[in-house]
């Protein structure tokens, strides 16, 4: 029986950078000093943040194995190069000489991931943050927001203000028409396919019509309810890029590097299926799960199962992140008392949320 959703092609780079909120995952895992943790690849940025808080052991699986070379020339990049040439090489800063520096990490890199960055040498010289299928759907949606908006209305969002002051300007200047209509002509389940999310991923099963209400309803919610200030995923959203170093993933900063240079190793990318690694797992053998939302592309058979492993593979107080973009998924009402709902916690994660892309994200914790 095929229990996966098509939604990915597995030998695309879909994801350059992440986009689940890390701050979300980082207060539902509470990560100690020595912790095993098990997340997704996807781009990579967040499972270098968790480095940060001392994990003994990052598992990082995916089943694209893309990702996965992804994350390998992250690690490298980082072991071998300095702080400047890393974040050049990711295009957060300008430079000329992009080619030079891969061709500095070749030798670190195993042969499947050089030939596959081989392929790819015009997003190297370019910068490759923005270089997935969905960072070039979110550039073109920002020469969009600012075709409608203008670049001098867009720059008056960012400009600080008190939390009531961001909401009228919100409600009185920039929620225009045309900036609602947007969503619409962009946030299809067409368009979205050619971005890597396939047609018929798409139930709408959170009470909106389409994606382009429901993807509206959560962007209005960033914009509006949750302070603008250090939130790095709408400049991406809006105007492309970072806006200055200060206003990064704290994987990017400059006073995180050192610590990153010594514990990136702590890392080891998994090319598989995330419930056929967890089988794989030893009893007990977890401290932390960062799930993404992987269980919208299984079916609730799969889905049910995949928790079964999370609960046998999970130490008793451990604690596991998952999100659902559009299609409810939830822990069966059968391991309920054992993989248990931090309701308070979900809630405040969700409200807080600074990535608008998932309409849940909810915390767990292991009883056993």
């Amino acid at each position: 029986m095929k229990t996966e959703k098509s939604q990915v092609a597995l030998s695309k780079l879909i994801f350059t950078m992440n986009w689940e909120d890390p701050l979300s995952d980082i207060k539902t895992l509470n990560i100690k000093k020595g912790d095993v943790l098990m997340t997704i690849s996807s781009g990579g940025c967040n499972t270098l943040e968790f480095l940060l808080h001392d994990p003994g052991k990052i598992y990082a699986v995916d089943i694209n194995q893309a990702q996965n070379h992804l994350l390998n020339l992250k690690k490298v990049a980082i072991k071998h190069l300095n702080h400047d040439e890393f974040i050049q090489l990711m295009g957060i800063i300008a430079g000329n000489n992009n080619l030079d520096l891969y061709d500095r990490i070749i030798p670190y890199l195993d042969e499947a991931c050089v030939d596959f960055w081989n392929t790819k040498k015009d997003l190297i010289k370019k910068g490759i943050l923005m270089g997935g299928r969905y960072e070039r759907f979110v550039l073109l949606a920002k020469k969009v927001i600012g075709f409608l908006q203008g670049k001098g209305r867009v720059r008056r969002l960012f400009e600080p203000k008190d939390l009531e002051s961001q909401k009228e300007f919100f409600d009185s200047t920039f929620n225009t028409w045309r900036f609602r209509k947007m969503f619409d002509l962009l946030f299809n389940k067409r368009r979205l396919a050619k971005r890597g999310l396939s047609a018929d991923y798409f139930h709408f099963d959170d009470g909106s019509k389409s994606f382009a209400e429901s993807f509206y309803s959560r962007a209005r919610k960033a914009m509006r309810d949750i302070p603008i200030v250090g939130n790095y995923f709408l400049h991406l959203y809006l105007r492309g890029a970072y806006r200055d170093l200060d206003e990064v993933p704290n994987y990017l900063k400059e006073e995180n590097f050192e610590t990153l240079k010594e514990r990136v190793d702590r890392i080891e990318c998994v090319t598989m299926d995330a419930k056929e690694w967890m089988i794989s797992m030893p009893d007990n053998s977890l401290d932390g799960l960062s799930l993404s939302n992987i269980c919208e592309l299984k079916s609730e058979e799969d889905s049910n199962e995949l928790f079964d492993q999370v609960l046998r593979i999970s130490k008793n107080n451990g604690r596991c992140c998952f999100r659902n973009l559009m299609i409810p998924r939830e822990v069966p009402e059968y391991l309920e008392d054992s993989i248990i709902k931090d309701e308070e916690l979900s809630a405040q994660l969700i409200a807080e949320d600074r990535s608008f892309v998932y309409s849940k994200v909810a915390a767990y914790e292991i009883a056993k």
